[in-house]
Parts: C-alpha cells; sequence; structure tokens
C-alpha cells in the first residue's frame, strides 16, 4: 500500500492517498485539510492567499472531514500508525474559529484516538490561528515544526508558509502550496513534487488533504508559488511530480498510453490493488516529461 517517494529512504507515498508513511517511526503525515471551509463558503468568508475567492455565501454539502476519516479508516486498517503528523492547515478561517472548525477537529482527534494513535501533532500553518487552545483541551501538540530521523536521514515537516534553513536536514516536507496537474482525462489530479536540493537532499511538496482544495497547476517557476521555501529557488524543472489514478474513475487506456510508448526511463508506474479497489501510481521524472506527455 506504499511506494517510495524518495528512492531509498523510508519516506513513502500512501496509495491511493495525499498521505505520507514513515514505516520505521509508524508516522502518518497529511496536510491541508481546512476543516470548516464549508462554513467559511456559506457565510461568504474569502480566506485565499491567490485573490478573490471564486465563492461567496455558497452551499458546499460537508464532506470534508467524511472524507479525511474515509482515507484515514482505510491506512489505519492496512498500516501500524503511532503518530499521526498534521503538516498545517487543520483548520480554514484566518480570523476567527468557525464552530464547524471546532467541532471536526473534536471529531478528528477522537476517532484518531479510538483507532489507536497514541501521538497526534499539528504543525501550525498559517489557517491555523485560535487553534492552540482547543488543541491544548484535546491534548494535542501544536508546534512549528516537526523532525525525526528514517533511517539516517533527517526530516522536517513544516507547513511551508515561512522561510526555514534547509541546510540542516536531508528532506524537507511541507504542504501549503496544493499542487496539481491536469492528465489522464482528469481535470486536476492532487500530486506530490520532489524537488532535488542537491547531494541527495530533497524538498517535498504534499497534496492538500481536502478536495476542495485542489490548488495549482504545477509550474518550473518558482515565482508562481507561494512558499518563500520555493520562491528562493532558481528554477523547477528536474522536480518530480508523482500522482495516483484510481482506475474505478479514471480510463485505464489513458494510463496504458504511456505503457506503450516507451517510456520507462521518464514515466514510472506502479499498478496496486488496495482490498478491491486498483490504483496506479504515476512518477513523472522531470517537469518537462510532466508538460510534455500532461499538456499542463
Amino acid at each position: 500500500m506504499i511506494k517510495p517517494l524518495i528512492p531509498g529512504v523510508d519516506v513513502n507515498v500512501v496509495v491511493g492517498t495525499p498521505f505520507i508513511y514513515v514505516r520505521e517511526s509508524e508516522t502518518l503525515v497529511l496536510s491541508d485539510l481546512h476543516l470548516g471551509f464549508e462554513e467559511a463558503a456559506s457565510r461568504g468568508l474569502s480566506y485565499s492567499l491567490r485573490g478573490a475567492s471564486s465563492y461567496g455565501a455558497i452551499f458546499l454539502p460537508r464532506i470534508q472531514l467524511r472524507r479525511a476519516l474515509s482515507m484515514l479508516s482505510l491506512v489505519l486498517d492496512e498500516l501500524r500508525v503511532s503518530r499521526v503528523v498534521i503538516n498545517g492547515d487543520l483548520k480554514h478561517a484566518f480570523d476567527r474559529l468557525l464552530s464547524q472548525e471546532r467541532e471536526e477537529t473534536m471529531e478528528l482527534v477522537k476517532f484518531l484516538r479510538e483507532r489507536g494513535v497514541g501521538e497526534i501533532l499539528v504543525v501550525r500553518g498559517n489557517h491555523d490561528n485560535f487553534i492552540k487552545p482547543l488543541l491544548s483541551r484535546l491534548d494535542v501538540e501544536f508546534v512549528s515544526g516537526y523532525s525525526l530521523l528514517a533511517g539516517s536521514e533527517r526530516i522536517l515537516f513544516v507547513h511551508g508558509h515561512e522561510d526555514v534553513d534547509l541546510s540542516e536536514y536531508d528532506i524537507v516536507v511541507i504542504g501549503h502550496e496544493h499542487p496539481a496537474l491536469r492528465c489522464f482525462d482528469v481535470y486536476k489530479l492532487p500530486c506530490f513534487l520532489r524537488i532535488p536540493l542537491g547531494e541527495g537532499r530533497y524538498l517535498v511538496v504534499m497534496p492538500a488533504t481536502g478536495p476542495y482544495h485542489p490548488g495549482m497547476t504545477v509550474t518550473p517557476n518558482p515565482q508562481e508559488y507561494l512558499s518563500p521555501i520555493i520562491r528562493r529557488m532558481r528554477d523547477l524543472h528536474s522536480m518530480a511530480v508523482i500522482t495516483w489514478l484510481d482506475l474505478g474513475r479514471a480510463s485505464p487506456s489513458s494510463v496504458e498510453y504511456f505503457e506503450t510508448h516507451s517510456l520507462e526511463n521518464f514515466v514510472e508506474i506502479k499498478w496496486f490493488k488496495v482490498r478491491d479497489q486498483e490504483y496506479a501510481v504515476v512518477e513523472f521524472a522531470n517537469y518537462s516529461v510532466a508538460h510534455d506527455l500532461c499538456m499542463v
């Protein structure tokens, strides 16, 4: 159910989800749930950092927590998880704690504890204002970043809205950007970005967990991203783009296209079956390959 995100390193994509799993420490990482987004939309509250949002006082079904719990339930059935790290933007509203945010945070924590997760940490994101007192009452640690070792690799999980010194770590994992890819007859597929930092070090960008937040289409231009960590890079053409397809929803023929065009050095496809569902995890070797094949 897992595929290495970085060759030879215990940092793995959980197939069919936007989650990362570190097997040695039994740590599951998810990012950008944006709980409370539906209430914010119904009240016409806009918090977009990319300019005006496209919604205003509209009703959206409250599906984000339900879908997150559904994915978590499947993962917890299949993998040993003793620690869950939420890598920023647990909630959505900048300027208040919405009732939906409070209720759903409590429900999420209760669910994880009932499923045997012993440690829950929330890395502070730019949306996570006014949540600290609630997390304290729930005995959930609220931190600016979280580091661990995976073998000999030093890994830092930080949301990405603030700059950090990358030099002390082998791998830095951020959220914040919600990267997505237009490909395989699907308008926007959430994706992971693996950005080389040199000397075997990497910056990893996680996709959003919240289904209402597919985010921006990946681009090689660092200045089009929000994170100051990415914006100070020279260019992103060498980054790998990793996505996944639920073959019950996407056309298998669109995946098979890549297998029949002698692209083994540029596109890696791994097939997985999780319970009765089939998935394809697709890794484009760099941005140019993703661009040329998907016409992003």
